[in-house]
């Protein structure tokens, strides 16, 4: 981003993101909303729609992650004046990532303790550990034998289709929070990089400070030796006018003295 043509281009630009972050944090308070509704009820249109909003969500982070990265990467984000914006929306992203990742977190939770119930349903008898294989890989042996030695077939099999879409559910929820990591510490690491830049940007500006106030000392002293050269003139021309009336005086004094002879 070049701010040359418009010197409010990065503020402008941060007042964007922000905008497209308050739409963020709504669609995440909606994707809860959806959560607790599939809670209750995890029937497909419910399931379309939490499909459909994490979608929305991950293509919306993926942008203003981008955006934020285009902005810090300017050589003006550090200045005195865009600093302190560019720093407010970079964090804001940032919570905003880590507010997505603590509710797929939830919701992970909330899917595999809803597989293992309706594995329990098929077999009742299960251990724990006969449960976790199950729902961390439906097409398992343990899931096929739990489906042949079920008295209830048909709610075996309709219970291995809804366990199989769960852990569907939690490998996409695993991979959003893979990626989310990484825009995360992409950001982070853009900091660093930027580090080296914006103290170059500090330390030009402490050298010109310094120049200047070196150049104000120098101009303030040969204001000085100017005025006590000036000074000087003044009583050199002083000088000679008191002793050209001096001069003056003695020749009139002598020449009133020779005409009274």
């Amino acid at each position: 981003m070049r701010s040359q043509h418009n010197p409010n281009a990065i503020l402008d630009e941060c007042s964007s993101i922000d905008h497209a972050l308050d739409t963020l944090e709504s669609d995440l308070s909606a994707l809860r909303d959806a959560h607790k509704m599939y809670a209750n009820d995890d029937n497909v249109a419910n399931t379309r729609r939490i499909e459909s909003q994490g979608a929305t969500l991950m293509n919306a982070y993926r942008a203003l992650s981008a955006r934020v990265k285009k902005v810090k990467s300017s050589p003006d984000s550090g200045s005195p004046r865009n600093a302190p914006q560019v720093g407010r929306v970079d964090r804001r992203l940032k919570k905003a990532i880590n507010d997505y990742q603590r509710i797929d977190s939830d919701f992970r939770r909330l899917v595999q303790e809803m597989q293992a119930r309706q594995y329990r349903i098929v077999r009742p008898e299960a251990t724990d550990e006969e449960v976790r294989q199950a729902c961390e890989d439906p097409s398992t042996q343990i899931f096929q034998q739990a489906l042949l030695s079920s008295s209830r077939t048909q709610q075996a099999q309709s219970t291995l289709h809804n366990v199989r879409a769960r852990h569907d559910a939690i490998q996409k929820i695993e991979r959003d929070m893979i990626e989310l990591a990484e825009l995360f510490q992409d950001l982070d690491v853009l900091v660093q990089e930027q580090e080296p830049l914006v103290q170059n940007i500090v330390q030009k500006g402490e050298e010109v400070n310094e120049n200047v106030t070196k150049a104000n000392d120098e101009i303030g002293g040969a204001i000085v030796k100017a005025r006590s050269r000036n000074r000087k003139k003044w009583w050199c021309l002083l000088i000679c006018i008191l002793i050209v009336i001096v001069i003056a005086v003695v020749v009139a004094v002598v020449v009133v003295i020779n005409n009274q002879k």
